[in-house]
């Protein structure tokens, strides 16, 4: 089942209502950019490459986050201050505070069939002031993430400003304004989704800035120390030491509470169904990539889609050997001990036909 992997507290649970996926395209070729998870009261879950490494934002209506996907569906923080603090150190803290300006063009486009204004946006200072981006805007869309790029452009570039009315709803496209038509992201699928997470962004926030701020301390401490001796033989200091440790040991395993036999589940999301590398599939079983098509037909009307979430979520449990995956661990157990007693409890219901057609099917599965 497809979640969001390593924490608990006073957690919310957040319930998306809406996926969204959108596609780079550079000389007419399409690659996936990013996955956007979207709340009906405007709570993103964002994921996205940087350097071909995974990276996972939170944005309500307290800010941007960068966090983990932790076991549980439960989402975690202390990614964040361990990233930037490192970024402190190597020269990245000391960012400005930044203007950007909007303007509303009298254009418009439609894509995936909803009709877009067109937004110019400019830096208002600094060396790129006269670089612009252009997007296309649903200002009639009840979902607001325009909120998501201004907040993951401040986590990089420093706080922004933002000049100009009227910028709010779903941005379906962007790109340079001077390439907008051959470079670009665009909103490439939307559609449903039950997918949950848990999360406390207000005390994320604070342990954030707590250890950012002891990470600069201890990082400011050694670069004295390195001035005084000056000598490049000196390593972190025992409170450079600890703070890291404590950055990168906060792993904890939640307490088990059975729900397994409450979920109802079987037409949920599967992570195989949006594999982000074709090479993922060398780790999987062969009958998992068409599985669906192979399924058998039954008699018993809730027979199949129950068989087929059993199987599917078999397959993304083989998807956890990957160092970065998007799988519920806990979740996605839970529903195969589900089918599992589902599969059980049905059989002597079944008439032999479907019976026997189960049993093959099963028995030859690789």
């Amino acid at each position: 089942m497809t979640s969001f992997i390593w924490g608990a507290a006073q957690e919310k649970k957040i319930s998306f209502a809406k996926e969204l996926n959108y596609q780079f395209v550079e000389k007419n070729t399409p690659q996936p950019a990013l996955k956007m998870y979207a709340s009906n009261t405007n709570e993103f879950l964002t994921k996205l490459n940087y350097k071909e490494m995974p990276m996972y934002y939170y944005t309500d209506r307290l800010g941007t986050s960068m966090v983990a996907m932790d076991m549980n569906n439960r989402l975690n923080g202390t990614v964040s201050s361990l990233f930037f603090g490192m970024n402190y150190y190597y020269g990245e803290g000391d960012k400005e505070t930044f203007t950007m300006e909007t303007q509303k063009l009298d254009t418009k486009e439609t894509i995936l069939g909803i009709p877009c204004s067109h937004f110019l946006i400019s830096l208002k200072d600094g060396p790129r002031k006269d670089e612009k981006m252009k997007i296309c805007v649903d200002d009639q869309s009840p979902l607001n993430n325009f909120s998501v790029l201004n907040g993951i452009l401040n986590q990089y570039m420093g706080k922004s400003k933002l000049n100009g009315a009227g910028l709010n709803g779903m941005i379906l496209k962007g790109g340079p304004e001077k390439d907008y038509d051959k470079e670009y992201i665009v909103l490439a699928s939307i559609k449903d989704t039950k997918d949950v997470v848990y999360f406390d962004h207000k005390k994320a926030m604070t342990d954030q800035q707590r250890k950012m701020d002891s990470i600069m301390l201890a990082y400011k401490k050694m670069d004295e120390e390195y001035a005084v001796a000056d000598s490049a033989a000196i390593v972190a200091d025992s409170a450079v030491a600890a703070v890291m440790d404590d950055a990168y040991m906060e792993i904890s395993i939640p307490d088990y509470v059975s729900e397994y036999k409450k979920a109802q589940d079987e037409d949920g999301s599967l992570a195989i169904t949006n594999i982000p590398s074709e090479s993922l599939w060398k780790g999987l079983p062969k009958h998992c990539k068409n599985f669906e098509k192979d399924l058998p037909e039954f008699k018993n009307k809730d027979l199949k889609k129950h068989l087929r979430n059993y199987v599917g979520q078999m397959c993304d449990m083989y998807l956890t050997q990957a160092r970065s995956h998007s799988v519920g661990i806990k979740i996605t157990l839970d529903e195969i001990r589900r089918e599992v007693v589902y599969l059980n409890d049905v059989h002597d219901q079944l008439d032999e036909s479907d019976q026997k057609k189960l049993k093959n099917y099963l028995k030859n599965l690789d």
